[in-house]
């Protein structure tokens, strides 16, 4: 788990400016969520800590460490996107194996991972399904798992909820701030939603 700060970071287009300096320090194991309407840059703002966008000014520090000329596969971060980005011809046990098999990591390591992932996240008995047979709820579980497997520092959430009923909104709500509490990893969690916002992060 690591801190994050952001110092003076803004981002531009050409000549239009769309962050204007922002500073804000984010302390080992918060949950900090970014709340606004759409096109106010809260998910550009995510993007260039993920280091899936660079910063035209400022500083990004995680862990201490300045991150700006780092890239996104060395950060240590974990993202889990709107859309849940599954692979359609892989079932559950090889969607949260995949990551790590592409870093070689070993098979027996990879299966730890993954089935502890699964438990925790009440997947155990789907490992064998694949997307189209999962609830909209369990595909974004695998989601997370996929992120949970590689020991991030920091998640990144970008409006994880949004194609969700507000029934299971609801519920993984709920699954997340749990996750959280379980985990202690930092998270930011990007939202437009403010009920969202207040019920799940410290600040």
């Amino acid at each position: 788990m690591a801190g994050l700060q952001l110092k003076r970071v803004a981002k531009r287009y050409g000549a239009t400016t769309v962050i204007h300096g922002i500073d804000l320090e984010v302390k080992n194991g918060e949950f900090v969520v970014f709340v606004g309407p759409s096109g106010c840059g809260k998910s550009t703002l995510l993007r260039m800590i993920a280091g899936l966008e660079s910063a035209s000014d400022g500083d990004i520090v995680i862990d201490g460490n300045r991150v700006n000329n780092v890239s996104a596969a060395q950060r240590g971060l974990a993202m889990v996107f709107q859309s849940y980005a599954l692979y359609p011809h892989m079932t559950v046990y090889q969607n949260l194996a995949f990551g790590l098999e592409n870093l070689r990591t070993p098979r027996a390591t990879i299966d730890a991972k993954v089935r502890g992932a699964a438990q925790m996240l009440r997947l155990d008995a789907l490992l064998e399904r694949r997307p189209t047979q999962l609830s909209g709820g369990q595909r974004q579980r695998v989601a997370i798992g996929r992120a949970i497997v590689r020991d991030p520092t920091i998640f990144l959430f970008d409006e994880p909820l949004s194609n969700l009923d507000a029934e299971l909104r609801v519920q993984m709500r709920s699954e997340i701030t749990a996750l959280h509490a379980r985990l202690g990893t930092t998270m930011i969690y990007v939202t437009h939603d403010q009920v969202e916002a207040m019920t799940m992060a410290d600040r």
